[in-house]
């Protein structure tokens, strides 16, 4: 299909790497003007002269920063006064703090500012404008580990899982407005992220296999790519009779039973 998204306008987080970067491509592909959030003002101005040189329309005002409130005001301000409306939010911003150095507290302040906080600040920043319009798409990103863990997480873990509460919460609110409101919930999916985690090398590549051929049922571990088309189904008239739901996007992890449960707690 081609142009799923003409007209429409699209403020993705986490947008410079990642599964961010993905999405943004794709609904700038499909016809969507997208407003980039992220942190590293060379990387969003790099994607968007990117997105425009193949045709589509991008923007990278400045730097976005998921804690500070007043940054994330300033990306939906900004957007409202140039195209005058939003119709689609995709909140991915979201990161580990392990291997920072940090005391316990500290590394699980950090994280549910910038996991939980951070998705609903980016959330309620956009949603009096559409619940103005009577129409709009929000998309939250958890994590497969919220509620199948592979191994605990414990402040990444409840910070993604309280976003899954606010997708049905809010859901159950604005359903009669006309906004839907679902929820991305990836597997292992190859990305930056894992930069945090594990060094790359044969140690993680060795890693990867096993967690692709013990936890996952199709055996292999997903790409950027693989979130951002479930993602447009969600921005799309396709999925126009569904809010609320939070749906797997692991290659059959967390919902078929995989090999040899659980890769990572087996180690021990």
């Amino acid at each position: 299909m081609k142009d799923m998204l003409q007209g429409q306008v699209a403020i993705v987080t986490g947008a410079t790497g990642g599964m961010g970067e993905a999405t943004a491509r794709l609904f700038a592909r499909e016809g969507a003007a997208v407003i980039l959030g992220g942190r590293s003002a060379d990387k969003g101005r790099r994607i968007a002269g990117e997105i425009a040189s193949e045709g589509g329309v991008a923007r990278y005002y400045a730097p976005m920063d998921v804690t500070d409130q007043k940054s994330v005001d300033a990306t939906a301000d900004a957007t409202l006064k140039e195209f005058g409306r939003i119709d689609i939010l995709a909140a991915y911003a979201g990161k580990t703090f392990d291997g920072e150095g940090l005391d316990p507290a500290e590394q699980y302040q950090k994280t549910m500012d910038f996991n939980m906080t951070g998705t609903y600040r980016t959330v309620f920043a956009v949603l009096p404008h559409m619940k103005e319009r009577r129409s709009g798409k929000i998309i939250i990103c958890s994590s497969n580990g919220a509620f199948n863990p592979t191994t605990p997480a414990y402040d990444y873990h409840m910070a993604k899982g309280a976003c899954e509460s606010l997708t049905v919460n809010l859901a159950t609110e604005v359903a009669p407005l006309g906004i839907r409101v679902n929820c991305i919930k990836p597997g292992p999916i190859v990305t930056s992220f894992w930069d945090e985690l594990v060094e790359e090398g044969p140690a993680r590549d060795a890693l990867f296999k096993g967690i692709a051929m013990r936890e996952v049922p199709m055996e292999r571990l997903g790409t950027a790519d693989d979130i951002a088309g479930p993602a447009l189904f969600f921005a799309s008239e396709l999925s126009a009779y569904i809010t609320g739901l939070c749906l797997y996007v692991g290659g059959g992890m967390g919902y078929v039973y995989s090999h040899g449960q659980s890769f990572l707690m087996s180690e021990r």
